[in-house]
């Protein structure tokens, strides 16, 4: 009998620490369960003045409806590459631009649809890769820099969700600025460039190069818009490049004057003319996307 009991005694001690094992087990993925639940369906607050629910992912797309500062909404799931969000409110679903949503001074009823475009802008050349010269020996690579980081400013200033593919002298592969532009969905790709002829004040001017039809308008019309610079216009033209052959977003890539043209270059150079272009690029996608 008591070796029975001491059996029995024996199983319940040794069934304990399993049983407790088991129950905070139990608990953990009960926990985990409803973290992921929560994480899934979770809600948050408008707080910028009106934002677009949109039936599509794209500020092309059509407006369900406009939802105003305060009112909550349901996010259903998140698109961790575009950065859209499906989302429920009230009886309506849609999608709308999560950058936007906490932007206080953004009102979508009168600041138009710019503010929705995911814009990729792509600083050629960087770190090992220095691009053209200028006679003085400056590099290309530093202007295309600045330039974009300009356009960049102004874009950010309008709400646009902007990815720059480098802010820094950092070695960039084209494989990389290709793999971002299509990764995000960018609505608008932007690789910035300055020429070279291969001999001094041989060639001059911008030009402004499209490979897919896709890109066909906004190459045209900025084209247009450029006509305020003090350079000559090249126009627009076929560009067999890896930017933009493997891109399947839209996309351009704009050569802004001759590193090896003296008079070019004294534009390239200063702040005044890269500020120029980057304003044309922001007023011409203000026409474009609203």
């Amino acid at each position: 009998m008591k070796k029975i009991s001491s059996f029995v005694i024996n199983h319940i001690k040794k069934s304990r620490p399993r049983r407790l094992i088991a129950g905070i087990l139990t608990l953990i993925v009960i926990g985990l369960a409803i973290f992921k639940i929560g994480s899934f369906f979770t809600e948050s607050k408008i707080t910028a003045q009106s934002i677009n629910l949109c039936s599509s992912p794209s500020p092309k797309s059509s407006i369900v409806s406009r939802l105003n500062q305060g009112k909550r909404i349901k996010v259903i799931s998140k698109n961790k590459n575009t950065s859209w969000w499906y989302v429920a409110s009230g009886n309506q679903k849609g999608w709308v631009a999560s950058w936007l949503i906490d932007q206080s001074s953004y009102n979508a009823k009168t600041d138009g649809r710019l503010a929705e475009t995911t814009i990729v802008l792509d600083p050629g050349h960087g770190g090992i890769d220095s691009g053209t010269l200028a006679a003085n020996g400056a590099m290309e690579k530093s202007y295309t820099l600045l330039t974009a980081l300009k356009t960049y400013r102004l874009l950010k200033a309008e709400k646009v969700n902007v990815i720059m593919t480098r802010k820094s002298n950092k070695t960039v592969s084209l494989a990389h600025r290709v793999d971002l532009s299509n990764r995000v969905k960018a609505n608008l790709y932007i690789s910035f460039h300055f020429n070279s002829a291969g001999a001094q004040n041989a060639a001059e001017g911008y030009e402004v190069f499209k490979y897919h039809h896709n890109a066909d308008k906004f190459a045209i019309s900025l084209d247009k818009r450029f006509n305020n610079l003090p350079l000559y216009d090249r126009g627009v033209a076929y560009g067999n490049f890896e930017v933009l052959r493997d891109n399947t977003r839209p996309a351009i890539l704009v050569e802004m004057g001759f590193m090896d043209n003296d008079d070019d270059f004294a534009y390239i150079q200063k702040a005044s003319y890269q500020e120029e272009v980057a304003r044309d690029i922001l007023q011409n996608a203000k026409s474009y996307f609203n």
